[in-house]
């Protein structure tokens, strides 16, 4: 059995920064870094703690992607030893832990202070102020007896077209097809410029290559206003590479939330900027991820917000980020009421209870039922479509589907989204009926449905041959 520590919490008497720091620059040398590896279609999630079910971020997150990638660990699952005990599992004896930092901001970082005056001491107590930094070990689901298998989740080549072009088409970018084989964003005409479609071998290249490009655009000075894009000048200048590093850190974050592929190739001339760079700035790596982060948040939020919007039959509620607050408009006289919301959290709670307790007064069914319910749908599945047909459940964080209704069972309607998938979406989730044999998109942003006929897009069609 291994020897319990008395704490989750280490003494961070080690230069944690530098040791993930020096780990990050080998593999980058030996060409194993994380984001110099070309990810397939879903083959690729953020680590997560599976107790908070809360994504690590940042450094943490790229730290310990580095760790799994060097072990060997395909399971992103990491928890504290205590985490793991008061779960009734048991860390496996000799196996050893990771460390990652976790700082907590008090009064004094809410009230503005730089960080110069936040690490000075009290004059009262000669107490340090401001945020204290801690470092915890945590351990992989491979280093633990008795956790359950990790099961990835599946993500078919039309689901990852979708989620694409959801996030380029939701961004606002101009986008141009002008080049025979090279992709940029240029800074002074905010554009991205890209090959056209057909130079891609997939859709899921075409894709991957659009969002780095992405990247950039998001470090806009009307954005993010990134200073590695905006005080970068050309190859060579040290923003540059560090730029680069940044769009590719974002590239990597972005195919493991949404299964976008990564591929690794056209980057690799900046690998001896990026080991001079981390060399020399132990704290380099750290910002890079932040920013890397930001960048993919700011990308998906842009998403969200366009697609966090639903209706009925007589209102339609949408999510205002810039507000903090939903909206609800009633259908032909267009008059709105406005519930202020503390945050985007609860306002996904106001829009749920908004439309699904007070406007149409609808409750989901219980587990069993609609367990039930959906394999009466893969059932029908079979069927309609042929016993090779695999039926997913509706994804309703992100997903996004086009196709025609096929049937319906007690909780579900079931749709065809290509010619051996299907998806069931539940219909308390649905702002609307969805009746057999109608084309229609349904896509879903924080568990908030949209509805509405189908119309082909030809570009998706075209990428997608």
């Amino acid at each position: 059995m291994a020897n319990e520590p008395t704490s989750d919490e280490v003494p961070a008497k080690r230069d944690f920064r530098k040791e993930v720091t020096d780990q990050i620059v080998e593999m980058l040398e030996k060409g194993t870094a994380p984001w110099q590896k070309p990810w397939e279609p879903g083959s690729l999630q953020l680590p997560f703690n599976p107790t908070t079910e809360k994504n690590y971020r940042g450094g943490n997150a790229l730290h310990l992607m580095a760790v799994g990638t060097r072990k060997g660990f395909d399971d992103p699952r990491w928890l504290t030893y205590k985490q793991a005990a008061a779960n009734g599992l048991q860390v496996r004896a000799g196996e050893k832990g990771t460390q990652i930092e976790f700082w907590q901001f008090g009064e004094d970082a809410k009230n503005g202070q730089s960080s110069e005056e936040k690490s000075k001491p009290d004059a009262a107590n000669g107490d340090y102020r401001g945020p204290l930094r801690k470092v915890f070990s945590v351990f992989n689901a491979k280093q633990i007896d008795g956790i359950a298998p990790y099961v990835p989740k599946e993500r078919a080549a039309w689901e990852v077209a979708e989620t694409g072009e959801s996030i380029l088409q939701n961004s606002g970018a101009k986008i141009i097809h002008d080049q025979n084989d090279r992709a940029f964003y240029s800074r002074s005409a905010d554009r991205i410029h890209l090959p056209p479609d057909a130079a891609f071998k997939s859709a899921a290249d075409y894709y991957g290559t659009a969002l780095h490009e992405l990247a950039h655009w998001s470090g806009h000075p009307d954005r993010l206003n990134r200073q590695t894009l905006n005080e970068s000048y050309r190859f060579g200048d040290p923003n540059y590479a560090k730029e680069e590093l940044r769009a590719e850190l974002a590239s990597v974050f972005l195919a493991a939330e949404r299964g976008i592929p990564h591929n690794p190739e056209q980057h690799a001339a900046y690998v001896k900027s990026w080991i001079k760079a981390l060399s020399e700035d132990k704290n380099e790596i750290f910002r890079a991820a932040k920013d890397a982060h930001r960048a993919a948040d700011y990308l998906l939020d842009l998403e969200r917000g366009k697609q966090l919007r639903t209706e009925t039959s007589e209102h339609v509620a949408a999510f205002e980020r810039s507000a903090g607050a939903v909206t609800i408009t009633e259908k032909e006289t267009a008059t709105e009421h406005r519930e202020p919301v503390a945050s985007k959290g609860v306002a996904k709670i106001e829009a749920e209870k908004i439309l699904d307790g007070e406007v149409d007064g609808r409750r989901p069914p219980s587990e069993q039922a609609i367990k039930e319910s959906f394999a009466a749908a893969e059932e029908t599945a079979r069927k309609v479509m042929g016993e090779k047909v695999k039926t997913y459940q509706a994804d309703t964080d992100s997903g996004k589907y086009r196709g025609e209704v096929l049937a319906e069972t007690e909780h579900h309607v079931l749709q065809k989204v290509s010619a051996k998938s299907a998806v069931a979406h539940e219909k308390h989730l649905l702002p609307g009926a969805a009746t057999p044999a109608q084309n229609v998109l349904i896509a879903y942003s924080n568990q908030v449905a949209q509805l509405k006929p189908n119309q082909e897009r030809q570009r998706s069609r075209a990428i997608e041959r």
